[in-house]
């Protein structure tokens, strides 16, 4: 059901055998998928009493201590905040005006915009995969290497996992390598999927870091001739008495450690608290957290030859308290055009015979450069703090990949605005030759 609440749902699925199913999994695992259904059914139910989806969407989006169907409630819902501040920044009335009126200036060009909301949850519904582990090493140069479970594959992990080891150890970033990941270091790993990579990894390495922490603070308490550790402090590699600098510095404590025989390696291993989900009942708390986002979408479409481009994605999402908003921004970014290219033209075709014809980069179209809408404007929410994620973070993985579903309704606006007879059987991607074929009433999509 996406971001809305909605009390009475009843969902029929039919187990069909095939020989056209797909391989592997995509960015959602599933999400993308069951949110395009509701975004769908909200589009007909608009269509059929006249009003626009975006008015439904608003007047039915989730709110503080709601009940999802699977019995979680909200905590922590910024679903209308997201929403709100979108309106706020560009008025979402004032965007479909315009694109009304330029429509009914222009035969042959129309343009579409649409809403999206979006709603995700963070964790693996296969509870017994929320945990990860985490092995720091503190080198007598005052240096830090750090192994865990996350896989890097251009997503920015690492960096984050650096960022948060320098944080909690209060040193910078430049002392800390974070190794490659090696199942002889740590062992048992989850898979780096689910939004989780950082969040479990994440809190292993801030236990880690904790347990090296409280051992320096021993070895500081000593040096300085206090009994209680719990005020002492290290700040900018420096060691702080309460308010007041000492001498000390935090490789100095490394070496003092050192030669006092401390170990300066810690293991944690975090699991996710609070999680359980029945597969018999479909009911449970299966999430950490929920993460919320809005977006507005604009196209402009060539009627002519069904073809397009996507103006502007303009997103209010909530990051919680971004700690890397670099890495958070890129994979929002990367995330949006992904999505638009699996709405409007990743096609999978297959033969009679069950033969995948689009098995080349030749025949099965991937978003590039040039699917990139015009502009992209996305703004961090503000006061979102989130004490289920790493320094009060929210994931980034899955989420801003929803956003590409307003691809498709936007390109759906347009083609009513030529064509308000089209037939819409709600099938994606929306590909320009479906376009084409269905502005002319040839197929419909």
């Amino acid at each position: 059901t996406n971001t809305y609440y909605i009390p009475n749902v009843r969902a029929t699925g039919l187990s069909c055998r095939t020989n056209i199913a797909p391989n592997t999994a995509f960015r959602g695992f599933g999400g993308p998928q069951g949110m395009f259904v509701i975004e769908s059914a909200i589009h007909k139910a608009a269509r059929v009493i006249g009003v626009r989806p975006a008015q439904i969407q608003k007047n039915n989006l989730l709110k503080e201590d709601d009940e999802f169907p699977f019995g979680q409630k909200t905590f922590n819902c910024n679903a209308s905040k997201c929403y709100g501040g979108l309106d706020e920044r560009y008025s979402i009335e004032k965007i479909f005006r315009e694109t009304d009126e330029f429509n009914s200036k222009n035969k042959l060009v129309k343009k579409g915009a649409a809403v999206i909301p979006i709603c995700f949850g963070i964790s693996f519904t296969t509870s017994f995969l929320n945990q990860a582990s985490a092995l720091v090493h503190i080198y007598t140069d005052g240096s830090v290497n750090i192994s865990t479970a996350a896989v890097e594959m251009g997503q920015g992990v690492n960096a984050k996992l650096k960022r948060i080891a320098a944080r909690t150890l209060n040193v910078d970033e430049s002392r800390i390598k974070v190794e490659s990941t090696n199942t002889s270091r740590v062992s048992n790993t989850s898979p780096t999927a689910a939004s989780k990579g950082t969040d479990l990894n994440g809190f292993a390495v801030i236990d880690a870091c904790n347990v090296l922490i409280e051992r320096l603070k021993k070895i500081a308490a000593e040096e300085l001739n206090v009994a209680d550790i719990s005020n002492i402090f290290i700040e900018d590699e420096k060691i702080y008495l309460g308010t007041e600098s000492t001498s000390l510095t935090f490789t100095d404590l490394v070496r003092k450690a050192y030669i006092k025989r401390i170990s300066l390696t810690a293991q944690a291993h975090h699991s996710t608290p609070d999680i359980h989900f029945d597969t018999k009942t479909n009911k449970g708390h299966p999430f950490a957290y929920h993460v919320y986002g809005s977006a507005v979408v604009q196209v402009t479409l060539d009627c002519v030859r069904g073809i397009y481009e996507f103006d502007s994605v303009k997103v209010v999402h909530d990051f919680g308290e971004t700690f890397h908003p670099v890495i958070d921004l890129g994979q929002a970014e990367g995330g949006i055009v992904q999505g638009i290219g699996w709405m409007t033209c990743e096609e999978l075709i297959w033969n009679s015979e069950g033969k995948l014809l689009t098995d080349a980069l030749s025949t099965y179209k991937i978003p590039d450069i040039h699917a990139r809408p015009k502009e992209m404007k996305i703004h961090f929410l503000e006061n979102s703090p989130n004490d289920f994620g790493p320094l009060r973070s929210k994931a980034i993985g899955e989420p801003p990949f929803m956003y590409g579903l307003g691809a498709y309704f936007a390109l759906v606006y347009a083609m009513e605005a030529f064509n308000h007879k089209i037939d819409l059987n709600y099938s994606a991607p929306l590909t320009p030759e479906k376009v084409l074929l269905t502005l002319y009433n040839i197929s419909k999509i």
